[in-house]
């Protein structure tokens, strides 16, 4: 039986990138760069979004989607610098976003994570001692205690990002990075733009966390700020203003119908105000995501 973070991946790693459009036969580049501020990119293809920091001396990147997608990130990357990668900061444990850890260890990098990260990545890998080991965060920062907050700065020359955990909301070792002075922020699984929202209730995640996650970051927000999604394409404030919006309906959608089944609720909620939150295959759907936002996990064959 697949688990709920194997049904995760899987699903994602189908998402169009930021273009919205995928060839026909998928190469080994389907990277796609975007500049989304002065030595700020987002590197989009299979898997999650990755963020890329060029500073100074060297570069950050903010997730690595799968083993088998580093050469073409490895290229996308140079095509902008030659710098060394010196951190790899994972924004949670799914392994749409944490796969590449192991080819990006091997390099010397230091992989730095929320505390749950590493300890959920090494219990997955002690149950699973036949697959490939390794890749574990060597910097870690955050309480197991997920609604405990942390923060962790990266000064690296003139550039400072901010490794923020506020609690618990995609998964239990959710963070947010930002850089202030580029006014970019990466929200990992947190926001999915243009996608329904995925809860991975067995690591913590809630449709509560998720909306206290949300109206958090707007609370300090810049208006001019942009926002790289888990996935999806790269969103404004006011994208972010909208999806707040669709998770507080949706939340008011369940605690008025208690004892509602996903697809009860799913059929009673208006759908058609919200045409921005799409379905993805068998495993993102409203039924599914009404079911997760219940507090159960949907049944996938």
């Amino acid at each position: 039986m697949r688990t709920p973070a194997s049904i995760l991946c899987l699903c994602l790693a189908a998402i169009p990138s930021a273009a919205h459009t995928r060839p026909a036969q998928p190469p080994a580049k389907t990277h796609r760069m975007e500049r989304v501020a002065e030595n700020v990119y987002c590197i989009s293809g299979e898997g999650g979004n990755v963020g890329l920091v060029v500073t100074d001396k060297f570069a950050v990147l903010i997730d690595a989607q799968f083993d088998h997608t580093l050469p073409g990130l490895r290229d996308a990357i140079r095509s902008v610098t030659s710098k060394p990668i010196k951190y790899l900061i994972n924004t949670h444990l799914h392994g749409d976003h944490t796969g590449g850890n192991r080819g990006m260890e091997g390099q010397g990098v230091a992989i730095v994570a929320h505390a749950n990260v590493r300890k959920r990545l090494a219990e997955e890998q002690r149950g699973n001692p036949t697959e490939p080991q390794g890749g574990l965060p060597a910097l870690t920062f955050g309480e197991t205690d997920p609604q405990v907050k942390a923060q962790l700065n990266l000064f690296l020359g003139g550039t400072e990002l901010q490794l923020l955990h506020y609690r618990a909301g995609h998964s239990d070792g959710d963070l947010l990075v930002s850089l202030p002075s580029a006014h970019v922020l990466h929200m990992g699984d947190l926001f999915l733009n243009g996608l329904l929202p995925f809860i991975d209730l067995p690591t913590g995640g809630s449709l509560a966390g998720l909306l206290e996650n949300t109206e958090w970051v707007l609370s300090w927000l810049p208006a001019e700020a942009k926002v790289i999604p888990g996935h999806g394409p790269v969103a404004s404030k006011a994208d972010l203003l909208r999806y707040r919006d669709f998770l507080k309906a949706a939340q008011a959608h369940v605690q008025t119908h208690p004892g509602m089944t996903g697809a009860e609720l799913s059929a009673r909620f208006d759908r058609k105000a919200w045409p921005q939150f799409q379905e993805l295959g068998k495993y993102l759907t409203w039924e599914g995501f009404f079911t997760m936002a219940t507090g159960r996990m949907p049944v996938w064959d």
